[in-house]
C-alpha cells in the first residue's frame, strides 16, 4: 500500500485526488498542485462551510536538497 503524503490538505482530499503519477508528475516537470478543500466551522454557535484552494504538490522545498534526477532528496 502507497502512503500519500501532503501537509496542510485534509486527508480525504489526499486519499481521493492525489495519485503517484501526481506526485512525479509535479517532480520533473516542476509543476505546482493545488486542490479545492471543504470544510464546516462554527464561530459564536453559527456554523458555516468553507471551501478552500490550498497548495497539494509543489516541488520547491527549502529544507531539503534536490537530487540531479529530481527524485531523490537530502535534508540540509
Amino acid at each position: 500500500k502507497d502512503i500519500k503524503k501532503a501537509k496542510g490538505v485534509k486527508s480525504n482530499v489526499i486519499a481521493r485526488t492525489i495519485n503517484l503519477d501526481d506526485y512525479t508528475h509535479c517532480l520533473r516537470e516542476e509543476i505546482e498542485t493545488s486542490r479545492r478543500q471543504s470544510c464546516i466551522r462554527s464561530k459564536l454557535h453559527e456554523v458555516y462551510t468553507i471551501f478552500e484552494t490550498k497548495t497539494a504538490l509543489s516541488p520547491y522545498d527549502d529544507k531539503r536538497y534536490i537530487m540531479s534526477d529530481s527524485i531523490n532528496t537530502l535534508p540540509w
